[in-house]
């Protein structure tokens, strides 16, 4: 008989949960995608999402969080051998939101960790990522607008044990996206 891995059962819980939010009329789900790596042998699964009410354009903020798990955490499951510390696998939230791009930058992003500190409680570690487009033959520099990717990374595996823990972790996505939107208004 098949028995589901357990990055089959959380993906079940975390995917329902976000789609219920969408139901509730909180957020509107933009995205998702479920990919077996056949190279890597990896699993990952993604959902995207935004605040609902706010317009597809270049001020939306975009939450996406992502499920993964690799051959050893798969392996060890399936062979129920101890070939990893730990059976299970990780999670991560990206939060993906335009900014203008000046000097203040540095500060503006400390400002947006701090935000995100006081809702998550200084548990994942927060990195920011810029990145500007270049068009060709309009080499503009500075450029007007950087797309910042800020992630959020526990650094610990997941498993059955934690799916009661879902449904705050994604309350607490809602509400990280509807301050970063916030921000992202009150920065225009």
């Amino acid at each position: 008989m098949f028995h589901p891995l357990v990055f089959d059962n959380i993906r079940v819980v975390l995917e329902g949960a976000v789609y219920d939010r969408d139901f509730d009329g909180a957020i509107t789900i933009t995205g998702r995608s479920d990919v077996m790596d056949m190279a890597t042998f990896h699993r990952l699964f993604q959902i995207e999402f935004k605040q609902a009410g706010v317009a597809d354009g270049e001020s939306a903020v975009l939450a996406q969080m992502q499920l993964r798990t690799g051959l050893a955490d798969i392996a060890a499951e399936q062979l129920e051998q101890p070939l990893t510390e730990q059976i299970g696998c990780t999670i991560c939230i990206h939060f993906h939101l335009p900014m203008k791009a000046s000097k203040e930058i540095p500060e503006e992003a400390r400002a947006i960790t701090a935000l995100l500190d006081e809702i998550w409680g200084q548990r994942p570690y927060i990195t920011h990522t810029l990145k500007a487009r270049l068009e060709e033959k309009r080499y503009e520099w500075p450029p007007q607008r950087v797309d910042n990717q800020i992630t959020l990374d526990f650094y610990r595996k997941i498993d059955e044990g934690n799916i009661d823990d879902l449904r705050d972790l994604i309350d607490h996505t809602v509400q990280s996206l509807h301050h970063l939107q916030e921000y992202v208004e009150g920065q225009r």
